[in-house]
């Protein structure tokens, strides 16, 4: 049995409980070991892009501490990621946006993303530049809250409202929740509005657990 850690790279313990709640399925239904843990000395919510390059060195150095066989780094800036796969080449590394965007890709043809306030959308932006997809965003939109507030159940009425205008406005054919804190709310988002909703977690834990399954690192051990 294989160890994934899913790492929330900020200090609640709220949001850390309420991402293994959301994980559940999966973790009944492999025979990897599904761990979650924060980062005590992290801000409480990762809202800046000061927030983000605070935890990147605090994320590659948490990873390389552990005896993990890979992880998953549970914010939608993915911070740390790019540096960490780079610095830890045999270490499989996932950030839950970049998984969320190519799950979205199996679904439809373009995707909107439901994110907490401006700052956030324009590192999505960035990122997506990058990854040259881009051309693949029908819209992302602000629900102006922080990350507690996202994890709230009476928040799921704004969410719901903001994934309608990516649906009916822009033109999204899938919903990605755009903070790894409002993956409770994918079940009945996706009931209420008739498309595909993305929890990012769930979507990196599905690429780690393929990973292992797979053997797409056995080669590090092997030299194959």
């Amino acid at each position: 049995m294989s160890r994934i850690l899913v790492l929330n790279p900020n200090s609640s313990e709220a949001i850390t409980a309420s991402i293994a709640d959301c994980l559940a399925p999966q973790r009944a239904l492999t025979r990897h070991e599904i761990h979650c843990a924060e980062l005590a000395d992290a801000p409480v919510g990762i809202e800046t892009d000061d927030d983000v390059a605070r935890v990147g060195p605090m994320v590659q150095a948490r990873i390389a501490a552990g005896a993990i066989d890979a992880t998953v780094v549970a914010c939608f800036s993915d911070p740390g990621v790019a540096a960490t796969r780079k610095a830890l080449p045999g270490r499989p590394v996932i950030g839950i946006a970049e998984a969320a965007y190519y799950a979205a890709l199996q679904l439809g043809q373009r995707f909107g993303v439901i994110s907490l306030g401006p700052s956030s959308i324009a590192r999505h932006a960035a990122r997506l530049e990058e990854l040259e997809l881009l051309p693949r965003l029908a819209g992302d939109r602000e629900i102006s809250m922080n990350v507690a507030e996202g994890n709230r159940m009476e928040s799921l009425p704004n969410i719901r409202a903001t994934a309608e205008a990516l649906r009916d406005r822009d033109g999204a054919e899938v919903i990605i929740l755009g903070c790894a804190g409002m993956g409770l709310h994918r079940t009945a988002l996706q009931r209420a509005i008739g498309l595909p909703v993305i929890d990012p977690v769930q979507a990196a834990v599905a690429a780690a657990i393929t990973t292992l399954d797979l053997g797409y690192y056995a080669f590090q051990k092997t030299g194959a």
